[in-house]
């Protein structure tokens, strides 16, 4: 029966792919099965990882209480019924999770493990498909709308490797990852006034909701900024003599958006959100070695000490771990990388304090910002070094994508395509 299953599934998602597929346009084409199949690729390896080097986390213990949840709606469907109405793991005994973002993700993995038979990794295949699909969507609304940044927006949404790598598979961030790219494909498309469909509506509704409830810190930075560039560029459309203060205005309505954005998260509250961050900071130091670990100036939960610490934050978010602070393979690799994202910044860095002058300066300025903000406040939150590779995909993408574009390296490419 289990075999069934897995041959059912495995011609479903196949033919889903394949569909997909012949939609693209021949531009695209080229990097669609490649950016597919180093996704499923990595879903596969994050469970290696965790399985046989680190030998537990998260990915098992949702596989493993996806696999309860199953099997209990087989024989008392009410009770599992009453578990996914509310939020109590005291309704199902013996789950594993219990926060409530693990507790959503696990409903999620109970329904993906009554479909795959409870197989762990086709329920990984079918989490990093649809992870796959969501930078999908996003890469094509990018090439739609910017069809010359086609090559910097390919490594940045489907190839990167810590991106693909930490949104694949059994874990949170790849449903997570992909609601994110789903909700920035549809700022584009209002932004461009492109026609939007009655499914990307129901998409993009389904993706805040998935987006908010598992990564609500990526969705706290990322709604105030797209929600202010959409309305100063409906502004300055309808009224072009302000376009010279359009970045001005972009500043003043984001800070009224920001101080409104706190009152929809309790950890957002003004009087509670430097209390969140040094509270988490400190059980994460707890739990963390000293060589794994960022290290503050006395953090504190006040806007003084947040300020004082911001800019090694900044710098940790970004590049850290350094390639020198390697002790074991997993932070070795994102040492690597770092060192490259670091080179490819400072390369990039003269164009893109040069960005006011382009025409898509709102954009460059809303993404800058959102990687900024992010970069800082994850550092300060996640002081672990390893925990922090898998958080910062949020805003990665964007600055891959932003750095790359403004690079020596995509003029170099620019010219062998023209030689």
């Amino acid at each position: 029966m289990q075999l069934f299953t897995l041959l059912f599934d495995l011609a479903a998602l196949t033919g889903i792919a394949w569909w997909l597929y012949k939609q693209q346009p021949d531009t695209l084409k080229i990097f669609y099965w490649p950016a597919l199949l180093c996704k499923v690729a990595a879903g596969i390896m994050v469970g290696l990882l965790y399985f046989y080097y680190y030998g537990a986390g998260d990915t098992i213990s949702y596989w493993r209480d996806g696999q309860l949840i199953a099997a209990r709606l087989t024989y008392d469907p009410v009770g599992t019924i009453d578990f996914y109405m509310n939020d109590s793991p005291g309704s199902l005994q013996g789950l594993v999770s219990e926060k409530p973002r693990s507790l959503f993700f696990v409903k999620i993995s109970g329904f993906l493990a009554l479909a795959s038979g409870g197989n762990y990794w086709m329920m990984s295949v079918i989490l990093s498909l649809a992870s796959f699909f969501g930078a999908w969507y996003l890469f094509s609304k990018i090439n739609r709308f910017f069809p010359q940044t086609r090559i910097a927006a390919a490594v940045g949404f489907l190839f990167f490797p810590s991106v693909v790598f930490w949104s694949s598979g059994l874990i949170k961030e790849s449903v997570g990852l992909g609601a994110l790219f789903i909700l920035t494909g549809m700022v584009l498309s209002i932004i461009k006034r492109e026609k939007i469909y009655f499914w990307e509506w129901c998409l993009a509704l389904v993706s805040l909701w998935l987006g908010w409830t598992l990564k609500y810190y990526w969705m706290g930075v990322f709604l105030p900024v797209a929600v202010t560039t959409m309305g100063v560029t409906t502004f300055i459309r309808s009224r072009p003599a302000f376009g010279r203060f359009e970045l001005p205005i972009w500043a003043g309505l984001f800070m009224i958006v920001l101080l409104v954005a706190t009152s929809v998260h309790p950890n957002f509250y003004p009087h509670r959100f430097f209390d969140v961050i040094s509270q988490s900071n400190l059980e994460f130091m707890a739990l963390t070695r000293a060589d794994n670990a960022i290290h503050y100036n006395n953090l504190q939960p006040t806007f003084l000490s947040i300020l004082q610490n911001a800019p090694w934050a900044l710098v940790a978010g970004l590049f850290r771990p350094f390639v020198w602070e390697f002790h074991n393979l997993p932070s070795f690799a994102a040492g690597v990388e770092n060192l490259a994202l670091l080179l490819l910044v400072l390369m990039s860095l003269p164009s893109l304090i040069r960005f006011y002058k382009g025409p898509e300066k709102l954009l460059a300025l809303s993404a800058i910002v959102y990687i900024g903000i992010l970069s800082v406040f994850l550092a300060l939150a996640t002081p672990n070094l390893g925990t922090l590779s898998r958080y910062k995909i949020g805003f990665l993408p964007f600055l891959v994508f932003l750095t790359l574009l403004k690079s020596p390296i995509m003029k170099w490419v620019d010219n062998k395509k023209l030689g």
